[in-house]
């Protein structure tokens, strides 16, 4: 259990239904944090690419590298034998 003002618990309930669509309070949160997660992710992205652009510049080229082992098995490439 967690306490909470009466304030916060009203301001919590007006969040599930204006942004979430009335979800529980208790998903409210949870998605509230996962949003916060996600900023506080991308500013430590924000801050290695400003102090690192050569850095930034190897880890979108790692990026990039790995990207061609995504290809769909449905691809045509799978279905040639060579």
């Amino acid at each position: 259990m967690m306490r909470v003002s009466p304030e916060t618990r009203e301001r919590v309930l007006r969040v599930a239904v204006e942004d979430f669509g009335g979800v529980s309070a208790d998903e409210t949160v949870r998605r509230l944090l996962d949003e916060h997660w996600q900023r506080k992710a991308v500013a430590v992205m924000d801050r290695f690419r400003a102090r690192d652009p050569d850095g930034w510049a190897e880890y979108l080229a790692e990026g990039e590298s790995w990207s061609v082992v995504d290809a769909s098995v449905a691809d045509e490439v799978w279905n040639e034998t060579g």
